[in-house]
């Protein structure tokens, strides 16, 4: 009965690894306003080169990914994402990099060889593997709309105790 338990908790575990796989998307998210952030729970837009008028920049966006997963339908919704838990409505997308990089790695490599009278002998050594890697990285800037001006002061300036008081008989 143990060994049973045992096995399904090896295999759960193990189904689990496999569907989860690993990613290579990776995001940052800043906020710059000095606010704390507040995410937003409505829709945001994109825009690409220059914001709005009358917008303000909340923090800064930067999302990247390697292979397979390099590709705007992939990066696209988690710069949104990243946008909306900083708080803003909108996303300014200000730099689109792509390209490709060599990275080299030692891996292992089996052999055989022949050692003696009819006998085969095996080896290992350490190889250099070089390989070429896709990249993309999408960065942006988070933006919200700006208060509207107030048309017209809600108070009165009140007069200085410095001045004197106008007053009604000096013509």
């Amino acid at each position: 009965m143990q060994m049973q338990m045992r096995s399904a908790i090896v295999a759960s575990a193990a189904l689990l690894a496999l569907v989860a796989g690993c990613s290579s998307v990776g995001s940052s998210a800043v906020r710059t306003d000095g606010m704390p952030p507040r995410a937003n729970v409505g829709p945001v837009r994109v825009y690409a080169i220059a914001p709005p008028p009358d917008t303000r920049v909340v923090g800064v966006v930067e999302v990247h990914a390697i292979q397979d997963e390099a590709n705007i339908q992939t990066l696209m919704p988690v710069f949104l994402r990243r946008v909306r838990e900083l708080g803003g409505s909108g996303g300014v997308v200000d730099h689109v990099l792509t390209g490709y990089e060599w990275r080299t790695e030692m891996r292992y490599e089996s052999f055989a060889y022949p050692c003696g009278y009819r006998a085969t002998c095996y080896g290992t050594h350490l190889v250099p593997f070089t390989y070429e890697v896709r990249y993309l990285t999408i960065q942006g800037r988070a933006i919200v709309p700006a208060p509207a001006p107030a048309p017209f002061p809600t108070t009165t300036p009140k007069s200085s105790p410095n001045q004197p008081v106008p007053s009604g008989d000096s013509l």
